[in-house]
């Protein structure tokens, strides 16, 4: 037995020591070994061995998983942003028509002193509340002296122990300020009831659009948790945000006002901002500024006149709301993140708005829209990836070029600043095609990039052209290297088609010279049974899991015969309803029969059914009489 267990000992070193590289040996068993094997009975089981698996100290560790904002967070931020903006401006439009009730209007007029009341009312157009033009601005700068006499002394409360209208009542009653908004909102009392046109406005500043990767973080916690947006969702305090504590916002003479007052000056035809603590009439790119540098200290800024109409009135006090201010609003998302976010505060006010613009609402809007067309160039390279009026070389996108190439309105670092006006968008010939044009027979391509595959075809052919060693491009062109394409007319009532038997109809401009587009979808079956001749139009194409399906419109038929085939789809249509309610007649006779006859059957059961119950009933009435 010991030469069989050296024998196994020799066997295994040099079965470890074989490696896949050699060739293949066959190993030698020893007699013993064999004949041990061969003792063993056909239903022993073999031994199974323990399998080790080292891992090596070389090996690296998983890499840990960058932190990044996620998609959900920045969505239920846009949301909090919304929401903020919703309520913040539905709280100063119940603070607007606060100030037109008549009983706040009553003693908003006890402290105007009478004399101005008396000159105002002298200058005021017979039957009308409004002003005299020549008039109204010295009437204005009178009832600010005399706004500016009245003693209003701030005093802050932390808690509210009662409502909002009772505070601003007792406010008019004491003149004791306890509430930001409570000096504006009797400014604009006091305009109002003396025929001014005064609105009062707000700046707002919701949570801001760009989140960082712990707020990002908590959000994600108070989402998993189910706690919902509210304080869970706040990032944890850093050391450097403990240390530089800010405070709470300010009010008074010499600080930014959120509520001030805007009147309109008929002299000027212009809206003057007005602060209510300080009773002056200030610049509007100098009332909201927090500091020398800042643009603005709002998002938003909004004004609600007497009828509580709003208008967003930001770009009358932002200094630069183009390359600042934009940015923190819902107009800088961009539209690959969410395309109905810019779109959704402009919808939003419409419902606001005043039902029809009036000339001065419309001298307003050009007045806003001058401001953001004179707004500076950028200062930073960054600012210009989304200004909407200028541009650099290096922001243009694979399919864009600057066509002409001048003027060069600036240099920027030693970078040309063009204006985004003049950036034409490329396209490929099959692009070009569907918006009804094509390229000219001299021109160059512009750009030449890598093809992309939106179909299974497509892919297989840029496979095809990689297994040659080609790689798969595509040329592209500019709009002014196209023309209109021009189809070939209708020749003796035949419709020119492709080579697919169809006509090519994406733009109307498309159509052949003397046909005509039918858009009903039986036009083809009718120009069959007519014998006139006829071609489906394709509009455009369908592109799902990854195939390219024609849409279809119609057909185009010679223009001669449009006017029959009209007349004749009418015809059918009648044909159709006329035999539809035919049909719906038969099928209301059979189910009335169908009534009719069970009715009857029902009836002639329970007769008889009751004639023999009737009998029954009698015979052993009878029987138990006897």
């Amino acid at each position: 037995m010991d030469s069989c267990e050296q024998a196994e000992k020799q066997g295994a070193q040099q079965t470890a020591g074989m490696s896949s590289d050699d060739d293949e040996e066959f190993e030698e068993v020893p007699p013993c070994q064999a004949d041990a094997a061969a003792e063993d009975s056909d239903d022993s089981v073999p031994e199974l061995g323990t399998v080790e698996l080292t891992v090596g100290e070389g090996s690296e560790p998983a890499k840990k998983r960058r932190a990044v904002v996620t998609r959900r967070a920045r969505m239920l931020r846009r949301s909090h942003h919304m929401v903020e903006l919703i309520c913040q401006q539905v709280a100063v439009q119940v603070m607007s028509h606060k100030c037109n009730t008549p009983e706040v209007q009553a003693r908003s007029l006890s402290l105007i002193p009478a004399m101005v009341v008396e000159r105002i009312g002298e200058h005021q157009v017979p039957g009308k509340r409004e002003i005299r033009r020549d008039w109204a601005s010295a009437d204005l700068h009178c009832f600010l002296s005399a706004f500016q006499a009245l003693k209003i002394q701030h005093q802050r409360q932390h808690q509210r122990q009662e409502p909002a209208a009772d505070e601003f009542s007792r406010f008019v009653e004491r003149r004791t300020a306890t509430r930001a908004w409570h000096q504006p909102m009797l400014l604009v009392s006091m305009l109002r009831v003396l025929a001014f046109d005064a609105r009062l406005c707000v700046g707002l500043s919701p949570p801001a659009l760009k989140l960082t990767v712990q707020e990002s973080e908590a959000i994600e916690r108070s989402c998993q948790s189910g706690a919902g947006l509210g304080p869970c969702a706040q990032p944890l305090p850093s050391k450097a945000a403990a240390k530089a504590k800010k405070p709470g916002p300010q009010w008074g003479r010499d600080a930014v006002p959120q509520y001030w007052c805007e009147v309109f000056n008929q002299v000027s035809e212009q809206w003057m901002p007005i602060n209510a603590y300080s009773g002056t009439i200030e610049r509007a790119t100098q009332l909201a500024r927090a500091g020398r540098g800042s643009a603005c200290a709002f998002a938003y800024i909004l004004a609600v006149d007497g009828a509580g109409h709003v208008r967003d009135v930001t770009r009358r006090y932002s200094r630069d709301f183009v390359n600042t201010t934009q940015r923190q609003r819902l107009e800088g998302v961009s539209e690959r993140e969410d395309p109905r976010a810019a779109a959704w505060w402009a919808q939003w006010l419409e419902r606001w708005a005043a039902p029809a613009a009036s000339p001065r609402a419309q001298q307003e809007e050009a007045e806003l829209a001058r401001r953001t067309q004179r707004s500076t160039m950028p200062r930073r390279l960054a600012d210009f990836a989304h200004n909407p009026y200028y541009v650099l070389q290096r922001n243009l996108a694979q399919n864009e070029v600057i066509y002409p190439a001048e003027p060069i309105v600036g240099t920027v670092r030693g970078e040309h600043v063009f204006l985004r006006a003049n950036v034409q968008r490329l396209r490929s010939r099959m692009a070009w095609m569907r918006m009804g044009r094509s390229i000219a027979a001299d021109a160059q391509p512009i750009r030449t990039v890598r093809q992309r595959a939106a179909t299974a075809r497509a892919r297989q052919a840029m496979d095809a052209e990689a297994a040659a060693g080609r790689e798969p491009l595509v040329a592209l062109f500019g709009e002014w290297q196209t023309q209109q394409i021009r189809p070939p007319p209708v020749v003796d009532g035949r419709v020119p088609r492709n080579d697919f038997g169809r006509v090519d109809l994406f733009t109307p401009a498309m159509l052949p010279p003397g046909a005509a587009h039918v858009h009903d979808p039986g036009a083809a079956r009718v120009c069959a049974d007519l014998g006139i001749d006829c071609a489906p139009a394709v509009t455009g194409f369908d592109f799902r899991r990854g195939v390219s399906t024609p849409v279809f419109d119609g057909v185009v038929v010679p223009l001669e015969s449009a006017d029959v085939i009209a007349d004749a789809l009418q015809a059918r249509r009648h044909e159709a309803a006329a035999q539809e309610r035919a049909d719906r007649e038969q099928r209301a006779v059979r189910r009335w029969r169908r009534l009719l006859v069970a009715l009857r059957v029902r009836a002639e059961v329970d007769a008889t059914f009751a004639t023999r119950s009737a009998r029954t009933e009698q015979a052993s009435a009878k029987g138990g009489l006897l």
